[in-house]
């Protein structure tokens, strides 16, 4: 494998290929919490990666893997934008990482049809900040909007804060420039169109893949203007089965809000200090008159479910706080304590019998001292929820926790991941969730990838 470094050096050269233990070691992890627990809780020191590629073209791209290929070695490779994945799909120990962050442009904008060409190394929080000046937005704002690159919210198929109105990222994605593993780049479609059946639509092999089937480098997006009115507040519910009950019967009528996450009392009281079920909402829109004629018909289904409505101020206080990622790993460590957070999905009718299995299996594992949960990404026929444990730092316990959620979800009918993905904490059970349909994205992977060189490394997506 060193002969592979070394041709990369001399081929790309010294600039663009980092193979020094110091400036690798801040590619041995990425926001998986049991890579920042091991090493700043547990104080191990992380395996760093064979090398790091910096690209600033897509034919550096092209370039690494025509090298790879080359080779008679299988080496792995890991595709790095922001490092912003709590799964591990980024981790790459032993690897040769890619990372995209040089391929950072915005290349066009064109606010008539409503799209956005850019690069896909480039971070959500300076496109975004690119589309603000000339009044338009992606809409798409996750936890990690100040971390993660284009790229990679499109390879861990993300989901945002206002999902339930503008929806998820694959929902915005049109068309994407990828480099395959032989090299060969190639954009999806020749035209960026709204729609087409012109056969299964191909963006869906990379929307998704963690880089498994190739290096998404540009990608056509949907934009929308900046709304120009919004209402919100919050409501109180003496249950979350009530707030449940609530969201549902919004989006059957089609009354659908930009943000809705109702927090169980656990969650509510640790966020707010409050001691029932909080549910705090948004409207948005370009007509004051539509806002508002929303707001009063939400507000008339919420409070006829045992609502009580409680101002605006929790709603700010979430705004304000929501992407403090690093004050709440600070906060948990301050209490000898670690976290992790598990989304998974279900429809309406599973969603209450899933929370409260979680909520009575998870504590019984040794080490796991609170769980909590809310609920939101707001579907016709179901909902996202999501769950935060918080156990006493130990990698045992770390795996039994994430084992105990996953069988349950599974029981329960849900999915194992909404939005996070799958990397290589959920790798194990992504067979029971797909079944024989595994067997299709093997063959697919196969035939793209017959060297196995992207991204599954430790048994990513198939971990036997």
């Amino acid at each position: 494998m060193q002969d592979i470094v070394e041709k990369l050096v001399n081929t790309l050269g010294r600039d663009k290929v980092i193979t020094s233990g110091e400036l690798l070691r801040r590619y041995s992890r990425d926001f998986w919490p049991l890579l920042i627990m091991r090493e700043q809780v547990l104080n191990e020191e992380l395996p760093n990666p064979l090398a790091v590629v910096i690209p600033e073209s897509v034919d550096d791209v092209s370039l690494v893997f025509r090298i790879i290929n080359e080779s008679n070695d299988a080496v792995p490779v890991v595709v790095y934008g922001g490092g912003s994945s709590v799964t591990g799909a980024s981790y790459g120990a032993y690897s040769i990482i890619i990372d995209m962050t040089k391929l950072n442009k915005v290349i066009n904008i064109n606010t008539y049809d409503s799209l956005i060409t850019v690069e896909s190394g480039a971070k959500l929080r300076d496109v975004e900040d690119s589309l603000n000046k000339v009044g338009y937005s992606l809409r798409h704002i996750p936890q990690s909007f100040n971390y993660a690159t284009i790229g990679g919210l499109i390879a861990t198929m993300s989901s945002g804060q206002y999902s339930t109105l503008y929806g998820n990222i694959e929902d915005m994605v049109l068309n994407m420039e990828v480099v395959l593993p032989n090299g060969e780049v190639t954009w999806l479609r020749r035209n960026n169109i709204p729609r087409a059946s012109t056969g299964p639509s191909l963006k869906y092999l990379f929307i998704g893949s963690e880089g498994m089937f190739g290096v998404i480098t540009k990608a056509v997006l949907r934009i929308v203007p900046l709304p120009t009115s919004t209402m919100y507040g919050a409501y109180k519910f003496n249950s979350l089965e009530h707030g449940i009950e609530a969201l549902r019967e919004l989006m059957m009528r089609r009354i659908i809000p930009a943000v809705a996450r109702l927090y169980d009392e656990s969650e509510a009281s640790l966020r707010f200090g409050l001691d029932k079920s909080l549910l705090i909402i948004s409207f948005e829109g370009y007509y004051d008159d539509l806002v508002r004629m929303l707001w009063v018909k939400a507000d008339e289904i919420i409070k006829g479910y045992g609502g009580e409505y409680v101002g605006g101020r929790y709603f700010e206080d979430w705004l304000r706080t929501r992407f403090n990622v690093e004050e709440e790993i600070e906060a948990v460590k301050k209490y000898g304590l670690w976290f992790d957070t598990i989304e998974v999905s279900a429809t309406w009718s599973r969603i209450n019998q899933l929370y409260r299995d979680f909520r009575e299996t998870l504590p019984r594992v040794n080490g796991v001292m609170g769980v909590m949960a809310h609920v939101s990404h707001l579907y016709v026929n179901g909902a996202c929820t999501y769950f935060t444990v918080l156990f006493k730092p130990n990698v045992n316990t770390y795996w039994e926790l994430w084992s105990k959620a996953m069988e349950t979800a599974l029981r329960d009918g849900g999915s194992i991941s909404h939005h996070h993905g799958i990397g290589i904490v959920r790798s194990r059970w992504l067979r029971h969730e797909l079944g024989n349909a595994l067997s299709i994205l093997r063959a697919v992977k196969t035939a793209l990838d017959s060297k196995g060189v992207l991204n599954t490394k430790s048994g990513m997506f198939f971990p036997d």
